[in-house]
């Protein structure tokens, strides 16, 4: 479940990684491990429910990419405008039933708490949008059953593998402004903004409809004393 080598060419495409020397443990050790690198800090510690992958498409205006490729998996690529989200949950049940794991220790757990964050259980809407994805990508079944997080599990210091990936997601929709009318629509955010916006939109139209019909009676007006002559 994770692409090994490179690919003959150079595109923004799946992320590939080299195996050149050493076990299959020892590499997965290397790439997935915590290692001595930067650890991002958030700009608040808390996850909110609003942070799920359905959210990241209506609001965020992202592009979900589901993909089998672990090294992918919350890798955001076009300009922040497509996320990938490792699917194959089977795999990651799998893997903590093995005698001899190859990834660290805690770090399928942990993925499969991502899954929880992002495609929790108990959000209805989030639960019949993931269906509709599973039956159309043909994607693991399993990944409507990934369960829900409490209010502390929604927490970054909970997460020290995917940490640095998930912060920049987490960054990249707190940034995202409303493109579009579905987006205007979904996001609510900012309560005063919303309610401004479509106050705004709902007397363009009355504006509008009032006009056709002072239009509308005008030409009549006309048509008629035009007619008793």
């Amino acid at each position: 479940m994770t692409s090994i080598g490179e690919p003959p060419l150079g595109i923004d495409g799946p992320n590939t990684i080299r195996w050149d020397s050493g076990s299959l443990r020892q590499f997965t050790e290397k790439y997935f491990g915590l290692g001595s690198g930067t650890r991002l800090q958030p700009d608040k510690p808390q996850i909110g429910r609003i942070f799920t992958a359905l959210n990241l498409r209506k609001i965020g205006g992202m592009r979900i990419e589901w993909t089998r490729n672990l090294a992918d998996h919350l890798r955001l690529v076009d300009d922040d405008k497509t996320v990938s989200i490792f699917d194959c949950v089977a795999f990651l049940k799998f893997q903590r039933k093995v005698h001899q794991p190859m990834f660290p220790p805690g770090f399928i757990d942990e993925t499969l708490r991502t899954l929880s964050l992002l495609i929790p259980q108990n959000d209805n809407k989030t639960q019949m949008w993931v269906k509709l994805q599973i039956e159309d990508h043909d994607l693991d079944p399993l990944l409507s059953e990934c369960g829900s997080l409490t209010t502390q599990d929604r927490r970054f210091e909970n997460f020290n593998y995917w940490n640095n990936r998930l912060v920049i997601l987490k960054q990249a929709l707190d940034e995202s402004r409303p493109q579009t009318l579905s987006q205007w629509w979904f996001d609510r955010r900012n309560g005063v903004q919303w309610y401004t916006f479509w106050v705004a939109i709902l007397v363009f139209l009355v504006t509008i409809f009032f006009g056709l019909v002072q239009s509308i009676e005008g030409a009549l007006q006309v048509y008629l004393s035009w007619k008793a002559l």
